[in-house]
């Protein structure tokens, strides 16, 4: 794509720089698929040339900054114009030394070969901060004083830098962000959002946190976390739950396959599953209206609400586990064939994310969570997931007639018992579970 980019500038007499991570990363050896260019003119102009060159869908990222997106086939070019009229004002308004670093764009003749040669000038870089050097020593320092206070995003990219780059912070630059954490306040949620998730794709998410905790931009970001719900036991969790998505066929190898498939399928079509869990992580110890409010707060999708809203009422302290039927050692390991009350309510309440709920119920040891019990909750849920739950051969109608009670409470009361000792297998025929619907009427009877 970079070749198409610098066919396009020759061809509209413009000139143009690839910049930032681009660079950063080449530097570094880590090969991406995507462009970042600079040029000095006319960018939707150029953005819509190379989307129709490579026959691939463009737009706008922000027509206040002017830069543009084409989205091509394995990668994406952002197309942005140069801040300030020239190439060395727009470095100085980025936002850290290493993404402040410019290679010219350079059409290569077809005669050079051009599987060989790429469009830059590397003999040319363009590094007024001394970017390349940082880079070396994996140093991380800001372009000014002003970066934050421009956007105080860039405070979570410092973290999401240090925690995937392995870079330290240098210059300052922890004092400041550790005074300036408060300005993250001002930032929109799901930009915040997209930054942790962006962080949390790398792993090791217990460091991340703890990262974010000492940087003092955990205490913006979920001030819940911090004040209600105990740090050091949501880095435990986040610890081990890593630790299990890491050994998948150490931990459960009588579903591992399965399970490995499941993983692989994003959430809502966008965060990955593993990072979406330690997205639930991070908030499994808090009630689940509260996770909820959190979700919203970053601008989350129904999916990821639903998720958070979900782990938090079967794992977490206060949440929901009494009326799932968690007493104290709720998953305490059964040998028997048959479905005991507890298992079947877990799974009621953990639908559907049930495996996602295992998971994270073993990584923060909610009760007695035994290798044996978890993996026998996650068998559970994957042979009910292959082969579905058959309904009871009882249903309203028949209860209505039967038992003479009327639709209400009361009948869904009944029919909910019902369910429950049909999927315990306790009994599979008509008769067995009429009795039961009778016990619960006999019982409501009484309550009056």
């Amino acid at each position: 794509m970079l070749q198409a980019v610098a066919d396009i500038l020759r061809n509209h007499g413009v000139e143009g720089w690839l910049v930032g991570g681009s660079v950063r990363d080449r530097e570094l050896g880590r090969r991406s698929p995507d462009v970042d260019v600079v040029v000095a003119g006319d960018a939707a102009a150029v953005a819509e040339a190379l989307a129709t060159a490579l026959k691939a869908p463009w737009f706008a990222l922000s027509e206040r900054h002017l830069t543009y997106r084409v989205i091509g086939r394995g990668g994406h070019v952002d197309v942005a114009a140069a801040r300030g009229g020239g190439i060395l004002q727009d470095l100085a308004e980025r936002d850290f030394t290493v993404n402040a670093m410019a290679l010219p764009i350079r059409p290569v003749p077809a005669a050079a070969g051009r599987t060989e040669a790429e469009p830059v000038d590397r003999d040319a870089l363009i590094d007024p901060f001394d970017g390349l050097t940082h880079l070396r020593d994996r140093r991380l320092a800001a372009v000014s004083h002003r970066i934050f206070a421009d956007d105080p995003l860039r405070l979570m990219r410092a973290a999401r830098f240090c925690h995937v780059l392995g870079f330290e912070l240098y210059g300052g630059l922890e004092d400041s962000i550790r005074s300036q954490a408060p300005e993250l306040a001002r930032t929109a949620g799901e930009r915040i959002a997209a930054e942790m998730v962006v962080t949390l794709a790398e792993g090791r998410s217990a460091e991340a946190a703890r990262l974010w905790h000492d940087l003092g931009l955990l205490d913006v970001v979920l001030p819940e976390v911090c004040d209600r719900s105990g740090l050091a036991a949501v880095l435990a969790t986040l610890e081990r739950l890593d630790d299990l998505l890491a050994r998948l066929m150490v931990w459960f190898p009588a579903t591992a396959d399965v399970l490995d498939e499941r993983l692989r399928r994003p959430v809502d079509g966008a965060i990955e599953r593993p990072v979406a869990m330690r997205m639930a992580g991070l908030t499994h110890r808090l009630e689940s209206d509260l996770a909820e409010a959190v979700a919203r707060r970053l601008k989350l999708s129904g999916d990821m609400i639903s998720l958070l809203r979900t782990v938090s009422g079967c794992v977490g302290e206060g949440g929901e586990n009494d009326r799932l039927g968690f007493e104290g050692d709720f998953m305490a390991p059964s040998e028997a064939r048959r479905l005991d009350r507890a298992e079947v309510l877990f799974l009621w309440g953990a639908a559907p994310f049930e495996p996602e709920v295992v998971l994270l119920a073993a990584a923060a040891g909610i009760g007695s969570v035994l290798p044996s019990t978890a993996g026998r909750m996650m068998a559970l849920w994957a042979e009910r997931s292959l082969r579905g739950v058959p309904r009871p051969p009882v249903d309203g109608d028949l209860l209505m007639r039967e038992l003479g009670v009327k639709s209400g409470p009361l009948l869904g009361k009944a029919l909910r018992e019902v369910r429950l000792v049909w999927e315990m297998r306790e009994t599979t025929t008509i008769s067995g579970l009429l009795d039961v619907a009778r016990g619960v009427v006999r019982q409501d009877q009484r309550t009056r």
